[in-house]
């Protein structure tokens, strides 16, 4: 009770803040003591959450199966790194990792200068909705019966990659409610330019760390899935997606806010939007609602009414303040001239809520359509062509805004910077080397090629900050690699003989046969290519029950493009299945199979139950016993498979007791090497400029993140001489 008590009182401690929170009359003094105390039971609630997870992470490294989130995610056998990454491996361990992190920053709010009273009364509710939620749909409920073993993490999820991408997701998703509540409480106060500086803090911080999960996502799916590509469309990628395209458009909104108030209240109603589809997107992958159409999604485990609730609530909430509050906002011109900067802010801002908008209404679809009784989803090709002129759009944004002036233009641009035709042709260049067959993706990664450019000059002129040109060619460095590896990628299915030299795509490749890993958990489909003969490797992960469970491409990096070997599995022919009676030899292919004895283990409980067999095996004169054993775990019958004269493979499958017999598979691989000889099918995919989307997306999370950075420093600098001020003043 020690997870549950400490997530209970903590969600007590969190309405006694909300409740020393609230306005309460003129009495300052009172009000001050007020405060004091709510961030005294703040940094209780903090705690108390710190214990809960604490006492998690101390029962998956304790293997404590009793308890079910244990028993479901991890295992005896399992690294100590993906033991700890089974703490956010299912639905209850993520929503206390975004607790953890939401309480984190929560006790960052509270430094001086601590956030407002209306800013810290909304975030303290956005906290007792998910204890709430964690009080539903707890990690720390026990199983009827103790466990002595756990099901293991999936092994897909069985990689550095994946294991580090849910908790930077988080992060991001826990830094949108922090301008969401300064946006609120600004709102409720008729503050309506204090909360801008914050925001834009925090607001940097999210978009970095969404950006650096969602990528780390799309690598792994590159790495790992063995399909090819690194972005789906799938609605789970998507429910990150769109909240990271409305935080870019919210950033470009505050920058204007610098010289156009009028733009608050564009920024207040993106804030918004940002939060509120932070929650519709997890009530979309983690209600079941989307079960049948994403391979990700969680399915309904009994919080979908609380999630829905949730989200109609806040969304009810914000936008009725957001009404209420409109004709006390600033107001005025956005921009003076079509060719501004505070115009090719705006229309930057437009195109990213354009684009946020329509995978928005692609991942609604499952569940719209589900309302009027035909469920159905949108293809991958709907998106891949609907966001191609806004590709388009924002390339020739990233061109024209740096460029331009405040309250100026960026006329003259053909004249002033008619260099930028070179970057141009060379985009042309490398569109007409691909052999770039879509107009709009040609001419998307020309100007992509051109705006790094454009960039990177208008950062040296400093007309625009280094941390703003490096998210901005990050962008462009993406987009091209995005318009090259995709639209420009190849692939075929080439059939492969061991040792054989192949020529594909410009590369000599030769397979060289599949080795078993030592502990015999993983095999791996060995490749030679290039004119060095580099070694890569296709990975074959197996389950407890020695099936595959996932399978990992083989990737031949280069400087210009990626040679993609994944291998084509096919279904294995049925080994013939005998039934061995005790005593009774029984001949196969020259074999004699004798059933000798079998014995029991584990009965006890202190290990797995287990049916030992021993089986006598005899060949050219020789006999060898081999001692295959029938193991119960977690109620599946799990067949070992043992081999004889490093040739004979016995995999056993049944037992019957009372009639002394057992069935078994039986297997001469010699014989099956001499009938079919070592060939592999595979499909091996040319990805050319792949590197660009990784440079890109790590640009834009470094960019992102040296912005909030350089900015939060800038508004330390100035309280510091704020202070100082006073003091001199005083």
């Amino acid at each position: 009770m020690i997870g549950y008590g400490a997530v209970l009182l903590a969600l007590v401690a969190t309405m006694l803040v909300v409740g020393c929170y609230w306005p309460s009359g003129n009495d300052q003094i009172r009000a001050k003591h007020l405060a004091s105390k709510a961030r005294f039971f703040y940094g209780v609630s903090a705690g108390l959450v710190g214990v809960a997870a604490g006492y998690l992470l101390y029962l998956i490294l304790g293997d404590r199966f009793d308890y079910a989130y244990v028993f479901s995610y991890s295992s005896r056998e399992l690294a100590l790194g993906y033991k700890v990454a089974a703490f956010w491996a299912g639905q209850e361990g993520s929503f206390m990792l975004w607790l953890v992190i939401h309480a984190a920053f929560g006790m960052v709010l509270l430094q001086r200068p601590a956030a407002p009273m209306p800013v810290m009364i909304v975030y303290a509710l956005i906290q007792a909705a998910l204890l709430g939620l964690l009080l539903v749909k707890s990690p720390f409920m026990m199983l009827a019966e103790p466990r002595v073993d756990g099901v293991g993490l999936n092994p897909l999820l069985q990689d550095m990659w994946m294991a580090i991408h849910p908790p930077v997701l988080f992060l991001g998703y826990a830094a949108l409610a922090v301008p969401f509540a300064y946006a609120l409480g600004s709102m409720w106060a008729n503050h309506h330019q204090d909360w801008l500086k914050p925001a834009a803090v925090w607001t940097l911080f999210a978009l970095s760390s969404l950006g650096a999960g969602m990528f780390l996502g799309g690598f792994w799916a590159y790495k790992v899935l063995g399909w090819g590509g690194y972005w789906a469309w799938d609605p789970v990628e998507n429910s990150s997606l769109v909240p990271w395209l409305t935080a870019g458009a919210v950033i470009h909104l505050l920058a204007m806010v610098r010289v156009r108030v009028g733009a608050i209240r564009q920024a207040y109603a993106g804030v918004i939007a940002s939060f509120i589809l932070v929650l519709y997107g997890t009530f979309l992958t983690r209600s079941g609602v989307l079960s049948d159409f994403s391979t990700h999604s969680f399915a309904d485990e009994g919080i979908g009414g609380l999630l829905g609730l949730t989200l109609l609530v806040t969304t009810f909430v914000a936008f009725v303040l957001y009404i209420v509050k409109w004709p006390s906002m600033p107001s005025g011109e956005l921009y003076s001239q079509l060719s501004s900067r505070e115009f090719m802010l705006a229309l930057t801002a437009l195109v990213l809520a354009f684009w946020g908008a329509l995978v928005f209404v692609g991942m609604s679809t499952p569940l719209v359509s589900m309302a009027l009784g035909s469920a159905q989803s949108v293809s991958s090709a709907f998106y891949n062509q609907a966001t191609l002129p806004l590709a388009v759009a924002i390339g020739a944004a990233l061109i024209a805004g740096p460029l331009s002036k405040w309250g100026g233009s960026c006329g003259g641009l053909g004249k002033n910077y008619w260099w930028l035709g070179l970057f141009l042709l060379g985009g042309l260049g490398v569109s007409m080397w691909l052999k770039l067959m879509q107009p709009l993706a040609a001419i998307a990664l020309c100007l992509a090629v051109t705006a790094a450019a454009a960039n990177g000059y208008a950062a040296w002129k400093r007309t625009l900050s280094w941390a703003a040109a490096c998210s901005h060619i990050g962008v462009a460095l993406l987009l091209a690699g995005i318009m090259a590896s995709g639209a420009a990628s190849q692939s075929v299915v080439v059939t492969f003989s061991k040792s054989q030299i192949q020529s594909v795509f410009g590369q000599q490749i030769s397979y060289e046969g599949t080795e078993l890993e030592p502990a015999g958990k993983d095999s791996y489909n060995m490749f030679h290519i290039g004119p060095d003969k580099t070694i890569v490797q296709a990975l074959t992960k197996l389950n407890k029950a020695g099936m595959p469970a996932a399978r990992e491409p083989a990737i031949y990096r280069s400087l210009l493009a990626d040679i993609y070997i994944a291998p084509i599995e096919k279904e294995a022919e049925a080994s013939p299945e005998l039934t061995l009676i005790k005593g009774q030899p029984l001949t196969q292919e020259d074999v004699s199979l004798t059933f000798v004895k079998f014995s029991m283990a584990g009965m006890d409980g202190s290990a797995a139950v287990k049916v030992q067999t021993v089986i006598a095996v005899t060949a050219g004169g020789q006999t060898q016993e081999v001692r295959p054993e029938l193991t119960n775990q977690n109620g599946h019958i799990i067949g070992s498979t043992v081999t004889a004269f490093d040739r004979y493979q016995l995999h056993i499958t049944g037992l019957r007791p009372g009639d002394g017999q057992i069935t078994i598979e039986f297997n001469d691989k010699k014989a099956v090497s001499a009938a079919r000889p070592m060939r592999l099918e595979a499909e091996v995919s040319y990805k050319p400029l792949i590197n660009l989307v990784w440079l890109g997306a790590f640009l834009i999370t470094v960019g992102t993140g040296w912005a909030g950075v350089k900015k939060l420093l800038g508004q330390r600098q100035a309280q510091q001489r704020g202070s100082k001020s006073c003091c001199q003043d005083y």
